[in-house]
């Protein structure tokens, strides 16, 4: 330890502690503008000097570190003198246009001049303008340079987090300016981290513009709804309407980082169109009909069924909160008498191969890794596999790209397409999903890759790796559960682990799912029992809740079949869906931001999402819905309400009951905390024998079709948000077409496999593997876009590339 003065004050810190990190510990308060803990020390800004006795000079809080016997003067005449200065540079050319700048009420210049500026200038020049008008970098982020103070924190926070290096600057001295490249940032991932760190009203969200001031608004903290990274943020309205989102540096697992979709995309929830009322089909037409009329029909029907027993299915969106799916999976087990439940339109490969969701089971309670991700991310190797994270949990990519950055670890990268980290990665490798228990098998083994060279590379220098590594992280993506090798894979992340452990190594594991509660659904008990489970049968009723399978499900997919053919369809959404307007039965439900309730992120945190308005006076929460028609045929499944639904999970659920006990959905903390693992009720499994399949490379035959999130999409419902429709491509198919194609002509590309034929521009990317192509998933959500089968995923198809005719 070392121990110093600031201020007269005995104290003592770790050796490398900066006067700045020590101050701050001790509440003494330093201001800084171009200081943040996250980017890299530029101490330009000046505004940190301190007065170190026995030194000529000023020395910058943010950049020196404490010595032994160091004695810091924080408010001495000197560093007062120089604030003032500093502040009068900084005013002398900074433009008095608070009353109609979007920072005023929150801008850091604003308040270090009301607490440090001398109140008068000596400076009497005409002010230094850039431009008379803003210029919009993209469609979200707008730009004002005469207010820029050169803090050059929005090119640290693109460079050293996102990965962008999207801004820079140009001149130099007092024409400095902060710039994209050709004044525009229309190629970068439009985050709005820039917006959020910069201390005044240089760079501003388009959307939120001259919309309201900070002192309008009533905040909520809540947790983002696109991805299971489970970021914290706050949702800000006026008079009840959307105004912008932000986040706090001191809050969740980002630390006020957020992506496009998180950041832009939630205007979704006043887009696409809205189910207000219940309805049943009569003579094969929807009528709207009362609330009455509608659970009666349910409850007819229910009796119906049971009495000749039948069997009922249920299917909900891991978008459903914790509350509501532990209530559905007791209305389809106590009432239903069905455990044929499942939570995602997207897997195939657990719904076509029911002891697959045995094994998930088992790997969940068993291997399933609960801690911080922040944590876990500072192991001497992070393996993500078969993860695009960069695309579907960008967040977590962000704290990917910081931490290897702090802590110099191996990062091998595995994924179907090109990553953001790949400039950082050890070693990486572009695998074709269900390919992951190969390559697990291979690295854990002495299993001979033959015919990939890219492959048996990866692999010999990831051995070594592996080998020298104490402590392992996997971070696994989800695309794998799409195919028919969902089984093996999931079984070999089972042996990988035990294989690693038995070496006397530190191995976490965990998902990276691309929707927010996907964990938190299983947790409820939203998996189907294999003994209940019949992928080829077609149920009597099939209930869904917040879920499309017609159009997000692959063709031929049980669940899609299941919507086809059950005579009876009932769907429970806020907007109407392809699947509603086949329904014999529409209920209407709260979107996201319109009912309290709880996620549980890939970390397996519990975390609140906060209703920031009612839904339609009309809407009942689905709680209530299932607990009605429970009511009625006799059976009680417990409270409604979300706090005592809480209360009930906590007990029945294992693993929740370390959770922090108060439920009040005011303005305290985001986290209810980790979950903690299940005692182990079974043995675990104890390496299978089995076969790791064949490496299965893009054929020369044919081109590989890929889907899942973009940057700029989450399934379907972020086509509904108005902001992120402008944003990159709207409908695009991505690949490398190859060197005779230029890149400055515009393309279209058709992609037909047997009969279904989808045409949309192309979007050339040269660090593609030649012959992989790249779909958004909301392309294919439609029952006439389904190019992508069950049976075959990825799926091989035909090309044809033609220019443009417009």
């Amino acid at each position: 330890m070392i121990s110093f003065k600031i201020n007269g004050q005995e104290m003592e810190v770790e050796a490398g502690t900066t006067i700045l990190n020590a101050a701050r510990a001790s509440a003494i308060e330093i201001p800084t503008f171009c200081y943040q803990d996250r980017l890299s020390i530029l101490a330009s800004c000046r505004m940190c000097l301190v007065e170190v006795e026995g030194r000529p000079r000023l020395e910058p809080a943010c950049a020196t570190v404490v010595a032994e016997g160091m004695a810091v003067l924080t408010h001495s005449e000197k560093v007062v003198a120089s604030r003032e200065d500093m502040l009068e540079i900084l005013l002398a050319n900074h433009p008095l246009d608070c009353p109609v700048c979007d920072k005023s009420g929150e801008c850091e210049l604003q308040d270090t001049v009301f607490e440090y500026g001398k109140g008068d200038s000596r400076l009497a020049d005409p002010k230094r303008v850039f431009r008379i008008d803003d210029i919009q970098l993209n469609n979200v982020i707008t730009f004002n340079a005469n207010r820029c103070i050169q803090c050059q924190r929005c090119v640290r926070v693109c460079e050293e987090v996102v990965g962008d290096v999207a801004l820079g600057t140009m001149e130099r001295g007092l024409d400095s300016e902060i710039t994209g490249v050709g004044n525009s940032l229309k190629d970068c991932s439009h985050c709005g981290n820039c917006i959020e760190v910069c201390p005044v009203g240089a760079l501003m969200s388009t959307p939120y513009r001259y919309k309201a001031r900070p002192w309008d608004l009533e905040k909520f903290e809540t947790t983002c709804g696109m991805c299971g990274t489970g970021c914290s943020m706050t949702i800000e309205t006026r008079e009840g309407k959307l105004a912008r989102v932000k986040s706090q540096y001191d809050t969740g697992i980002n630390g006020e980082l957020l992506c496009a979709k998180g950041r832009f995309g939630f205007d979704f929830i006043d887009g696409g169109q809205r189910i207000t009322q219940p309805m049943l089909r009569k003579n094969d037409v929807m009528t709207a009909v009362s609330w009455t009329e509608a659970l009666d029909f349910i409850i007819s029907q229910t009796l119906d069924i049971l009495g000749n027993k039948g069997h009922i299915k249920g299917l909900i969106s891991p978008r459903q909160t914790n509350e509501t799916a532990f209530m559905f999976q007791k209305l389809m087990r106590e009432v239903f008498q069905s455990s044929d439940i499942h939570a995602s339109c997207r897997f195939s490969g657990l719904n076509l191969q029911p002891e697959t969701n045995d094994i998930l089971s088992k790997l969940l309670t068993q291997t399933y890794s609960r801690q911080p991700l922040a944590e876990i991310l500072k192991s001497d190797c992070l393996f993500l596999l078969g993860a695009n994270i960069c695309d579907e949990n960008p967040v977590s990519s962000y704290l990917v790209r910081q931490h290897k950055r702090d802590n110099h670890y191996h990062l091998l990268l595995a994924s179907s397409r090109p990553c953001a980290l790949d400039d950082i990665a050890t070693e990486k490798l572009r695998l074709l999903p269900g390919n992951e228990a190969t390559l697990l098998a291979a690295l854990t083994s002495d299993l001979a890759v033959s015919g990939d060279r890219e492959m048996s590379d990866f692999v010999s220098a990831g051995k070594i790796i592996l080998e020298q590594a104490n402590s392992i992280t996997l971070l696994i993506g989800t695309e794998f559960m799409r195919g028919k090798q969902t089984k093996d894979c999931l079984l070999w992340i089972e042996k990988t682990t035990q294989h690693l452990q038995q070496q006397g190594k530190q191995v976490f594991v965990q998902f990276l799912f691309d929707r927010p509660n996907q964990l938190g659904l299983w947790h409820m008990g939203c998996l189907p029992n294999l003994q209940d489970y019949h992928p080829e049968s077609v149920p009597d009723m099939f209930y869904v809740v917040g879920a499309d399978p017609l159009a997000n499900c692959s063709a031929g997919d049980p669940l899609e079949q299941a919507a086809l053919k059950t005579p009876c369809l009932i769907v429970q959404s806020a907007f109407m869906t392809a699947s509603a307007q086949q329904a014999m039965v529409i209920l209407p439900a709260p979107s996201y931001g319109e009912e309290n309730g709880t996620y549980t992120n890939n970390e397996a945190r519990v975390q609140k999402v906060r209703a920031i308005r009612p839904p339609a006076q009309d809407i009942l929460p689905s709680t209530a819905v299932f607990a009605h028609i429970a009511s009625a045929l006799g059976i009680d499944i417990g409270p409604s309400t979300v706090k005592q639904i809480f209360s009930q999970i906590k007990q029945d659920i294992d693993g929740y009951q370390t959770l922090k006990e108060d439920f009040i959905f005011g303005p305290e903390l985001n986290d209810y905390g980790l979950t903690a693992a299940p005692a182990a009720t079974s043995a675990a499994l104890k390496n299978p024998v089995i076969k790791p399949p064949a490496v299965d490379s893009c054929p020369s035959a044919g081109y590989t079709l890929l889907t899942g999130d973009s940057l700029f999409r989450s399934g379907k419902l972020t086509a509904q948000s108005k902001n992120l429709s402008g944003l990159g491509h709207d409908a695009y198919v991505e690949m490398n077409p190859g060197a005779d194609y230029d890149e400055q002509q515009d393309y279209q590309i058709t992609i037909t496999r047997g009969n279904a034929t989808i045409t949309a521009p192309l979007k050339i990317n040269r660090s593609f593997p030649e012959k992989l192509l790249f779909m958004p998933e909301a392309q294919l959500s439609s029952p006439a876009n389904k190019i992508i089968t069950a049976a075959e995923y990825p799926c091989i198809v035909e090309v044809d590339i033609k220019v443009s005719s417009g």
